[in-house]
């Protein structure tokens, strides 16, 4: 490593830490603050700061949700210690029997984290001329969702019943809100209805995984890379009324969020990725490149855009209600001249009218 890069990561990782220690009491800071922040420190954060308030929230609303935990031998604080909820919470994707997933603790050098695998990891591990890697399994557990279909139950988890100044830029968003019992309900940590933050090369300010955010108002323009710091992924996050114009972004991950008037204009999605998501607003003039869409529903208006290697798949763990884009897939693929393409979704068309 020269020594000019070395400087530039030690002032990095001091600016990092000195933002931390100035917000991580602050239950409100600012949102470019939060922007800011490293993904491990905001994770970090968020432990320190609403990740308790929301499982607690979470053992007073969701059916069962304290069963589930002494059932799978769970804390919050294990929950929390991961610093990942979503694992915890949905169904197992892809997987029709084993349900069983494993909370493992990976340690190198000097440092060490917690992650729940699909399998079971023991042992050592070592990458080529790279570090080696200990793997020690800490527990195994079923999943809240799949839990709880085993006892012929269902609960929705990102239930939005509530929010103040909509479509404005201080949108706040609840979930699970009684009007008639105000501590119920529970604010999404707000870093929307700002321009989403880059630097000055057009380089994510910082890459991040959300869960339980409110990104709604993002304004998205430019084009958009990541960088060393990582890429952009929400999980049961409000991300509602997007404005989105000449723009271009590969590699988002959008996992169970509400992605509601999304206004997309001259613009390209390119590996994108939509599982289990609520998509509305409209698609003008833009281009969709690999993007993967799974269950949910899939329903913008979508006028003069050209797909390519763009597909609605099935994960039989979620529900499919994406009758309307099998129809608007199947038209635009026919105008494109892909008519193999376009027959398999008017084969998915009347499959979905039989069932």
């Amino acid at each position: 490593m020269n020594e000019f890069r070395e400087q530039m990561l030690k002032d990095r990782e001091q600016n990092d830490l000195g933002l931390f220690e100035k917000i991580k009491n602050n239950p409100k800071p600012d949102i470019y603050d939060l922007w800011r922040l490293s993904e491990n420190r905001f994770i970090e954060w968020r432990k320190l700061n609403d990740f308790p308030i929301l499982l607690n929230h979470f053992d007073k609303t969701l059916l069962l949700f304290k069963e589930w935990k002494a059932d799978n031998k769970l804390t919050n604080e294990i929950i929390i210690e991961n610093g990942e909820i979503t694992p915890f919470l949905e169904h197992k994707k892809l997987s029709q029997k084993d349900k069983t997933l494993y909370l493992t603790r990976q340690t190198w050098d000097d440092k060490q984290r917690t992650f729940v695998a699909y399998e079971k990891m023991e042992g050592e591990r070592k990458e080529e001329y790279s570090t080696t890697y200990n793997f020690k399994l800490l527990q195994t557990f079923i999943p809240y969702l799949d839990w709880l279909k085993s006892k012929g139950k269902t609960q929705e988890i990102l239930n939005i019943n509530s929010r103040s100044a909509p479509k404005h830029e201080m949108e706040r968003v609840y979930i699970h809100a009684d009007v008639y019992a105000s501590k119920s309900d529970f604010e999404l940590l707000k870093m929307g209805g700002i321009p989403l933050p880059v630097n000055g090369f057009g380089i994510l300010l910082r890459g991040k995984k959300m869960e339980f955010v409110n990104l709604c108002g993002l304004k998205l323009t430019g084009h958009v890379n990541f960088g060393e710091e990582g890429n952009l992924s929400c999980s049961y996050c409000a991300c509602d009324n997007w404005e989105a114009e000449n723009f271009s972004m590969p590699l988002l991950n959008l996992e169970h969020c509400s992605v509601s008037n999304f206004t997309l204009i001259n613009s390209k999605l390119q590996q994108w990725t939509f599982y289990d998501c609520n998509v509305s607003g409209d698609f003008i003039n833009s281009k969709l490149y690999t993007v993967r869409i799974f269950g949910g529903r899939f329903n913008p208006v979508i006028q003069d855009c050209n797909l390519s290697e763009t597909h609605i798949k099935v994960d039989q763990n979620i529900p499919d209600n994406n009758f309307h884009a099998y129809k608007t897939f199947k038209k635009i693929y026919q105008s494109q001249g892909d008519d193999d393409i376009a027959k398999s979704y008017f084969i998915r068309e009347n499959e979905f009218i039989r069932t």
